[in-house]
């Protein structure tokens, strides 16, 4: 339990996540006003008192922030993680794990159910195009991961699932909050073939989603603060980080990744720490929502807006005064 403060509550804000996953303005409009809309949303669906156009702004913004969030590649990613839960952590009933190959069973089950986005129709195209390929791939990428993450965790006495941890980072008010997949230290990361292109022989071909050789590049990096938020809150115990594809997979921790040494994210916990006080000083200085967006300003080209429907969009820049 924490004492939130009461600059926090006024904004549904309650505690800060990797930085780097998104950008600010991203995060507080997503805090501040699509969970508390989407929470009054599904409360009034449930009250049967409730008027008829009441009920249709409550299904209209259900499906505005709700509906078309995701891609088929992170339905895939979500799904190979079911499969080496199932394969590697035992139930909590009988302390049984699956087969690999029940596991992969389940994972492409869990992967079919996915509803590509569909607000566009190149897009629903693309999308289902996209799901049929990870659908094509997913048994050898849940191979490979669990492959990957027995490495990693080779030492380890048990095999732990995915945790919360929560708590604050130094100079900071609010708690930090991330969730490793594994060992209370790790994370499973998948890479899938994507972007289909003709080549120079006319074929339609992909490119393939291959594994990164370090963890210097852009992307990856993201992930490195996402294992910085591990390692600070759980006694410093040494992050890994596990990538897998259809055809490999690859292990990095700190004896073969400079940026998983301590000294390195040391210094990543501190970027953290000081982005995380900038939030939490927008925080203490707005006393309403419109002013608390009016001190930040959207990214609109980054890949966390653009990866977002239209309808999205639109709502959010309303409330930048931009529709």
């Amino acid at each position: 339990m924490f004492d939130i403060p009461q600059w926090a509550v006024r904004h549904d804000y309650f505690h800060h996540s990797n930085p780097r996953s998104g950008d600010r303005a991203k995060k507080l409009f997503e805090k501040v006003h699509v969970r508390p809309a989407l929470k009054k949303a599904f409360d009034t669906l449930k009250d049967i008192e409730a008027h008829e156009t009441d009920l249709a702004n409550a299904r209209l913004t259900i499906d505005i922030f709700k509906n078309n969030r995701g891609s088929a590649k992170m339905a895939a990613g979500r799904a190979v993680q079911d499969g080496t839960d199932l394969c590697l952590i035992p139930d909590g009933e009988f302390g049984q794990t699956l087969s690999l190959q029940e596991a992969q069973l389940i994972a492409k089950e869990n992967l079919t159910a996915y509803i590509p986005k569909n607000y566009d129709q190149t897009v629903e195209a693309n999308d289902k195009e996209q799901l049929e390929k990870c659908l094509e791939e997913i048994d050898a990428v849940v191979e490979n991961a669990v492959f990957g993450l027995r490495e990693a965790m080779a030492r380890d006495n048990r095999y732990i699932g995915e945790i919360e941890l929560l708590e604050a980072l130094p100079g900071n008010v609010l708690p930090h909050n991330t969730l490793p997949d594994y060992g209370r230290r790790g994370d499973l990361k998948t890479k899938w073939s994507g972007s289909p292109y003709f080549n120079k022989k006319g074929e339609r071909t992909w490119k393939t989603g291959y594994l990164p050789k370090t963890l210097s590049g852009m992307w990856d990096m993201n992930n490195v603060y996402q294992a910085a938020g591990f390692y600070a809150l759980n006694g410093k115990q040494p992050p890994f980080l596990v990538y897998a594809n259809a055809s490999d997979y690859r292990v990095f921790d700190q004896t073969n990744s400079p940026e998983l040494t301590p000294d390195f994210l040391d210094d990543v916990v501190r970027d953290i720490s000081i982005q995380h006080k900038v939030t939490e000083n927008i925080l203490r200085a707005a006393e309403t929502k419109e002013e608390l967006l009016g001190l930040v300003s959207p990214d609109w080209e980054h890949f966390f807006w653009k990866s977002s429907s239209p309808a999205y969009i639109r709502e959010a820049k309303k409330l930048w005064g931009m529709e």
